[in-house]
């Protein structure tokens, strides 16, 4: 890898401020600390939502570091989601945007950075969310509702796997609720 420092970061006049994203590693020769190359962020568009965008990837929880492992694993996928591992995930909503009722089976951290959002759950509860507002979510059924119909929002979640576990003697899956207009 490349020693010299390099970011990576969307340009894209269509969502918000753009997002840099630096990956440290090492230089194996010297052994110092560096910024490695890394591709743009690709950013998938949800339609009616806005766009999402994959920071990060690890293929298992604890990533392996040794020989770059985790960074190579990383790089060889191109979707939003890695299975198994960590994954950061950026989150750009469309002003008024409201999002589907989902689940994932992971515990996720998620940090409202611009704007205002509301996170909602299937029981009706919501909280506002405001920039450096943050959500510990346990595999529950939520959406994202971008809270102004002017401005952009965005929120950058850290989703961790969990093991399967019951809820009301049935195992949590992921689901995906989708209404028709």
């Amino acid at each position: 890898m490349d020693p010299s420092p390099t970011d990576s970061h969307s340009t894209d006049a269509t969502r918000g401020m753009p997002i840099k994203r630096y990956i440290t590693g090492h230089n194996h020769e010297i052994g110092e600390s560096i910024y490695v190359d890394a591709p743009e962020l690709h950013y998938f568009p949800v339609p009616g939502f806005g766009t999402a965008a994959r920071s990060y990837a690890t293929a298992k929880l604890a990533p392996d570091l040794a020989d770059d492992e985790d960074l190579k694993s990383h790089l060889s996928h191109d979707s939003v989601m890695e299975l198994g591992g960590a994954n950061v995930v950026n989150l750009d909503l469309d002003p008024g945007a409201v999002g589907h009722m989902h689940r994932t089976v992971s515990l996720d951290i998620s940090t409202c950075v611009m704007g205002e959002v509301y996170h909602e759950l299937d029981s009706g509860q919501k909280v506002l969310l405001r920039a450096g507002d943050h959500i510990i979510q346990r595999a529950t059924m939520h959406r994202w509702i971008n809270a102004s119909n002017e401005h952009r929002a965005r929120v950058i979640a850290v989703l961790l796997p969990c093991p399967p576990f019951k809820l009301k003697d049935q195992y949590v899956e992921e689901e995906h609720r989708f209404i028709q207009h």
